[in-house]
């Protein structure tokens, strides 16, 4: 599922999109270590893009109190520690449970992306689990909720988007994922509010999704690049002193190249 990449501090953009379109079919996540561009990661990485694909302007502000209108229209947007800002996973300290960015968004692109600007000393990792492994998990563990899964609709909603689909589809024999606990529509009714209570605990409390459950640690001026709809994707809980202790910038890809 992971492939790390590793480049010499100042290695160029172009040479990191060359490694990284080599690695990108065959993998799900794609760590990009070592390179320490200087200042703001964003010019390093917005280069890049260009070479790989294009990003999509999905950004969103959590400052707008109104979920259904934070879209900014903006590429980048901050994952940035701030306790000022209550209630938002992308600027607290805690744990981040497993979710697809693209849960809510229809025709997400296949790839999201984390940019390191700082990171403290303890925790803060970046989760990854493979949707093979969620399933196997659940065929061994819980059958029966795999079925509901793979059969009921699951309507998701945020800043204006609405997506309606399962939480596990199939494609070409491979599972794919859809999945935000937080953006789950809460008047879609009690059997889809059921399911999202079960899947949510399952999630958790799996000793076989727990020990599938892969950690990418980033170091400023890194990346990592995911496979939204083939992976789950969270965060551990950080120590955080101040505010932009944890710093990522995150932004929506579709790779082309």
């Amino acid at each position: 599922m992971l492939v790390t990449l590793t480049f010499q501090p100042e290695e160029s953009p172009e040479n990191v999109a060359a490694a990284f379109l080599d690695a990108w079919p065959s993998a799900k996540v794609v760590h990009i270590k070592g390179p320490r561009p200087g200042g703001d990661v964003r010019e390093f990485y917005t280069r890049f893009f260009e070479l790989v694909g294009y990003p999509l302007g999905l950004a969103e502000d959590a400052t707008i109190g109104d979920r259904n209108a934070q879209r900014t229209g903006e590429v980048w947007f901050e994952v940035r520690y701030d306790p000022a800002v209550p209630d938002a996973y992308r600027h607290s300290a805690n744990a981040q449970p497993l979710h697809t960015d693209g849960s809510y968004i229809p025709n997400f692109p296949n790839a999201g992306f984390l940019a390191c600007q700082s990171m403290p000393d303890e925790g803060g990792a970046t989760t990854f689990v493979d949707s093979e492994s969620i399933v196997a998990a659940l065929r061994s563990e819980a059958p029966e909720l795999l079925k509901r899964l793979e059969t009921l609709p699951i309507p998701h909603s945020r800043s204006g988007d609405r997506r309606v689909e399962p939480a596990i589809r199939w494609y070409r024999g491979e599972p794919l994922v859809n999945w935000n606990y937080y953006c789950v529509d809460p008047s879609a009714g009690a059997e889809v509010l059921a399911l999202r209570e079960a899947f949510s605990e399952f999630l958790r409390s799996s000793p076989d999704v727990q020990a599938d459950i892969e950690r990418v640690k980033l170091a400023p001026g890194e990346a990592v690049l995911w496979k939204d709809d083939r992976v789950l994707h969270g965060r551990d809980s950080f120590d955080a002193k101040k505010k932009s202790d944890r710093f990522l910038w995150k932004a929506a890809l579709q790779v082309t190249a």
